[in-house]
């Protein structure tokens, strides 16, 4: 549990959201918006933004319903029948390994341009110091990230200074509407992170009446980032715009200190989401499945590594994919979930009030978009 000496646990709780949910993201999202159009990209994240903020508050009053240290698979053994649990493992099993091999392409393309070599010796060496960091997993887990977020923001706010100056608004103009579904799962996979706000509730201690603000803060501090990050990308590169959003801003401004920036920018962002996520997808293994502490961690690593040994080194797809497919079926679970927390004896300090038909409708939008996404990938 993390452990802090000082009672205001506010902004580490809050950044631990912010760390998780800065990461693989946010560079995939300029390259969508080029394809699809800045102002259609900006309207969706805008829809997309205030479901996530609604799904990952309720889950914060889930967490704090659920008596003992839990994370989300033991609170849909908490609260949701047999039938639920194997389907819901593969979707926790499938984001995780998704999500962590997005971080292991993207750290490995990062780490390669900073220190040479390919990017088959980047990632094996982002793989072998991340996994390692996960299993002793820092107790001053939080704050790392408070640190790790403040210095993304700072170097963003230096690409955008050096940058600014050179933004075509002609860029800006496009629209594409066959590639309309084409940010829908970059956006999900960018702004969700849900998965660590059981572990904002150890972060707060004896203030957890203040998770609500936390969740909102730390919900609403990415997608303000990411918008600027785009602007920036998009109006300066344009059609140059790239899958990893660096290498083509740098080419557009045939700037060398833009490439070395923003790959430490990435460096950061991914190995700050990439420690929160790993302890997270550890932790599930070990405390909710009761798997072996080495094992759990083993597998945890391993199983993404091999995948990206295989061969599976597309961010874009992967993060598209993952986060849709990921999103439809936890935001089901979860909905499902509140219901019946509803109806347990502990009294959170903040909760949740919707009609009964806004649960289906969410649940059914959700299912559609990731149908919608998986029809566009494979057309």
């Amino acid at each position: 549990m993390a452990d802090f000496k000082s009672k205001n646990n506010f902004w580490p709780a809050v950044f631990a959201l912010v760390g998780t949910t800065i990461g693989a993201g946010i560079f995939g999202l300029p390259y969508v918006f080029s394809k699809t159009g800045f102002i259609a990209g900006l309207f969706e994240m805008i829809i997309l933004v205030g479901i996530i903020l609604l799904i990952q508050q309720i889950l914060g009053e889930i967490a704090l319903r659920t008596r003992g240290r839990k994370r989300f698979i033991g609170y849909v053994y908490e609260y949701l029948n047999g039938g639920w649990h194997p389907w819901v493992w593969a979707s926790v099993i499938f984001g995780s390994v998704g999500v962590i091999l997005v971080y292991i392409i993207l750290g490995g393309k990062f780490l390669s341009t900073i220190l040479g070599g390919g990017e088959l010796a980047g990632a094996s060496v982002f793989f072998a110091v991340w996994f390692l960091a996960i299993l002793a997993r820092p107790r001053f887990f939080g704050r790392t990230e408070f640190y790790i977020s403040f210095f993304v923001i700072m170097i963003i706010i230096l690409i955008s200074l050096l940058s600014v100056g050179y933004i075509d608004y002609d860029n800006f103009k496009n629209f594409d509407w066959k590639n309309l579904l084409l940010p829908y799962g970059v956006i999900l996979f960018a702004i969700s992170g849900y998965t660590v706000i059981p572990e904002m509730e150890d972060i707060l201690g004896g203030e957890k009446r203040k998770l609500s603000r936390a969740i909102t803060a730390g919900t609403l501090i990415p997608p303000v980032v990411y918008i600027v990050f785009i602007f920036i990308v998009v109006g300066v590169s344009g059609a140059l715009t790239s899958p990893d959003a660096v290498s083509g801003l740098a080419s557009a401004l045939n700037s060398q200190i833009i490439l070395y920036a923003g790959s430490l920018m990435g460096l950061l962002a991914v190995s700050g989401a990439a420690l929160s996520y790993g302890v997270y997808a550890k932790e599930t293994l070990w405390y909710d499945l009761k798997l072996n502490k080495w094992l759990a961690w083993i597998l945890t690593g391993f199983v993404p590594f091999t995948f990206f040994l295989l061969g599976a080194r597309n961010p874009i797809a992967i993060i598209g994919l993952v986060g849709a497919i990921a999103f439809a079926f936890q935001a089901v679970v979860i909905l499902k979930m509140h219901r019946r927390a509803k109806l347990s004896g502990t009294e959170p300090e903040f909760k949740i009030n919707l009609p009964g038909p806004v649960y289906y409708i969410i649940g059914a939008a959700a299912v559609l978009g990731a149908a919608l996404e998986i029809w566009y990938y494979f057309k």
